[in-house]
């Protein structure tokens, strides 16, 4: 899944649909962008999420998808970045993979 999960209403809910089809050991892989982890970006991110779920069809700047991955999936590899050549508000990236455990 790519640049996906920042639009949808119901994050959680989602998730819960991906592991639920997988196959045990089977593998969800990702990249997504959401919450940096500075302080003073995360800021900006709160404050111009309003706006940018308005115009960018409802895309939040500020979801913390490592910890939302983390609460369905038992066994995640993240690594955390910013995107080359892209501002720091929408530019914090979280590439992974999670597996279905038993």
């Amino acid at each position: 899944m790519s640049l996906t999960l920042c639009s949808i209403p119901n994050i959680e809910k989602a998730l819960s649909e991906i592991y639920r089809v997988l196959k045990p050991g089977k593998q969800f892989y990702f990249i997504e962008h959401g919450l940096s982890d500075e302080a003073t970006i995360q800021v900006w991110q709160n404050r111009l999420t309003p706006l940018q779920k308005i115009i960018a069809d409802g895309c939040h700047l500020n979801r913390n998808m490592k910890q939302l991955i983390q609460t369905q999936f038992n066994q995640v590899e993240i690594q955390e970045f910013y995107g080359e050549d892209m501002p720091k508000i929408a530019g914090y990236m979280y590439q992974g993979v999670a597996t279905k455990t038993t």
